[in-house]
């Protein structure tokens, strides 16, 4: 078992259909691999369920997909929340439905949490 710290990684989207793989793709390329993606599908009306729940089929041991209850429409912030709320990883991160992330932003990121245990979060510009 590896003593690496584990990333839950939370995209919340919302019809994000032209987007979402992509988003969804930057994940899969991080060069640090001890991640768990969580897709929380906000009542999306396009394909990005579709989209959400292939990867979920294809990666089970990677990627959980989750909506809210009666498939509700609940704001980005519920969503978030519920996203934290089935998060099983030592830090938590998120990249929105609509946005790319570089092959070294989580590697980069536990390195430098892991050299500054006091610190609480990191951020940097987007």
């Amino acid at each position: 078992m590896s003593t690496q710290s584990i990333v839950s990684v939370i995209i919340i989207f919302k019809n994000e259909e032209r987007f979402l793989r992509d988003a969804i793709e930057s994940v899969l390329a991080q060069t640090y691999q001890h991640w768990e993606l969580i897709l929380v599908d906000d009542a999306s009306t396009d394909k990005s369920t579709q989209i959400a729940q292939e990867y979920q089929e294809r990666l089970p041991e990677k990627v959980r997909y989750l909506t809210h209850p009666n498939f509700e429409n609940r704001g980005m912030s519920a969503s978030r929340n519920l996203g934290i709320k089935n998060a099983t990883g030592t830090y938590i991160s998120y990249v929105d439905g609509d946005d790319l992330w570089l092959p070294n932003k989580l590697e980069d990121q536990v390195a430098i949490l892991s050299k500054n245990p006091e610190a609480a979060m990191v951020y940097g510009p987007v």
